[in-house]
């Protein structure tokens, strides 16, 4: 049975994970893995280098985001760990009050090296957009969707159901498989589907969304397409206005995603999104 693999950590966010993993597995019918990564950085806080197929990381991308370092999170390893094995054994309680079976691991180690080690297992990985010292964690969670290859829920606020879902859709192969995974995924079975093209002219515009009702299907589910220079602004706005619950694209689909995690909008879509992000690869 495929799991889904909740990464939590000793921070504001970690309820809504906790809640958020729960649910998903309650939906799903799979088994729940709390995941605590105890990061102990290798490299000097003055480390500036090559790494993750060229991408150059600074002290902000890669030690500022440490789970629980023991170095750079102010608590030594053997308290940190305690903690979170009380943490845990609390959200296993939860888990199981919801019905939910649930299990927890600690490791200490690199954050993906060692969710590297579960992605055969996992349905879904759920992830918070900050780490222990309330740093952005984009870095981690690119890394993870790009180099993983599974679906990734990032929660950024406290936990409600998902009754509605915003698809970014440019018709690129992630953008379809996007849509293949929430036709076909029990997750979402019950969301009202909002499925948005943006930047294109009518004629464009309505080929895409023909495309994505032939994946689809046009149960529950509605189409639309906005002419907009900031395709990322645009996603954000028709969110708020629809009060939807959840945002769904293909990673680095072109006009979004890759600008979320590698252009210089990155923060600002996370924190004005409001709702959690899935995210396919």
């Amino acid at each position: 049975m495929k799991k889904v693999i909740t990464c939590v950590d000793q921070n504001a966010l970690a309820p809504a994970v906790r809640d958020y993993g729960i649910y998903v597995a309650k939906t799903l019918g799979a088994e729940l893995v709390f995941i605590h990564v105890v990061e102990i950085p290798e490299l000097g806080e003055n480390f500036y280098g090559l790494a993750a197929g060229g991408i150059v990381l600074g002290e902000n991308d890669i030690l500022a985001n440490s789970y629980g370092s023991p170095t750079l999170g102010g608590v030594d390893a053997e308290k940190d760990h305690e903690e979170a094995e009380a943490m845990l054994d609390e959200y296993i309680c939860a888990a199981t009050a919801a019905g939910v079976k649930a299990s927890k691991i600690i490791k200490d180690g690199d954050f993906i090296d060692v969710i590297a080690e579960y992605k055969d297992e996992a349905e879904i990985f759920v992830l918070g957009i900050k780490g222990s010292n309330n740093e952005d964690v984009g870095f981690n969670a690119s890394v993870l969707i790009k180099e993983l290859h599974v679906p990734s829920l990032l929660v950024n606020k406290e936990f409600s159901p998902i009754n509605s879902v915003l698809i970014a859709f440019d018709g690129t192969d992630a953008a379809k498989r996007t849509l293949e995974f929430i036709k076909s995924s029990k997750l979402l079975a019950s969301a009202h589907k909002h499925v948005l093209h943006i930047n294109a002219g009518a004629a464009e515009g309505e080929r895409m969304l023909d495309l994505a009702r032939e994946i689809l299907g046009t149960q529950n589910a509605t189409f639309k397409y906005i002419q907009a220079e900031v395709p990322a602004d645009e996603i954000i706005k028709y969110r708020r206005a629809n009060n939807l619950d959840l945002i769904a694209t293909g990673a680095f689909t072109k006009g979004f995603f890759k600008k979320l995690f590698l252009g210089s909008v990155s923060e600002d879509i996370l924190h004005n999104a409001l709702v959690p992000v899935l995210v396919l690869s």
